[in-house]
């Protein structure tokens, strides 16, 4: 290792030395993109959190969000031979106070569930904090779009929040939890979940 760093560091590359500068820069320019272009391909496929809205109605603080590049090959693969996939969304609401520690009012959690049913050849989508809400399509993509996506989370009552205060709202999702306790509900503690995490995205608004 140490020999052909000193090699790169002191002596050009004996091919391109033959070569007139002007014919050296496309192959220069390739090497480049190719020492790059895995980790911009790494860096597409990484999931993010997107298109977060902060909203009120009845009462309540909402919340919406979606989630981008969350379904790799694998997961889908495993999603045709039966596994169930399980997105967690996880927020946090804080108050935000200057020169102190930011105030945690509340932590939600809202689980998306995924299964495909060989039999029908349909998805069945289960939003687990609303069962009723049980959605079927024949679509992949729709199916998808269903498990990136939520709106109007209610996240606190509107009545516990100070006008004109500052606040913010931090989310992370989970892509591949481990196995959950039955009857696990809607505040779920953060440090308790395992599994391939986003990374936490922060929005800032005044009530």
């Amino acid at each position: 290792m140490r020999r052909a760093a000193a090699i790169h560091a002191d002596s050009p590359c004996p091919i391109l030395m033959k070569l007139p500068f002007f014919t050296c820069l496309p192959v220069i320019a390739a090497l480049f993109f190719l020492s790059f272009a895995p980790m911009a391909l790494a860096r597409e496929k990484t999931p993010e959190i997107r298109h977060i809205v902060v909203t009120s109605g009845e009462g309540s603080l909402l919340l919406s969000a979606s989630i981008h590049g969350a379904f790799s090959e694998r997961l889908f693969d495993e999603l045709a031979h039966g596994s169930e996939l399980t997105f967690i969304f996880i927020v946090e609401l804080v108050r935000q106070r200057s020169g102190w520690i930011d105030e945690s009012l509340c932590q939600a959690s809202l689980t998306h569930v995924l299964r495909y049913d060989q039999e029908h050849e349909t998805y069945i989508f289960t939003p687990q904090n609303d069962p009723a809400r049980i959605r079927r399509t024949a679509s992949l993509q729709e199916a998808v779009q269903w498990m990136s996506t939520f709106s109007g989370l209610p996240v606190i009552s509107l009545s516990n929040l100070v006008a004109d205060a500052p606040y913010a709202i931090h989310m992370q999702v989970v892509l591949e939890p481990g196995l959950l306790p039955p009857g696990i509900g809607r505040f779920v503690p953060i440090r308790k979940l395992g599994g391939l995490r986003t990374d936490r995205r922060t929005i800032e608004f005044r009530y």
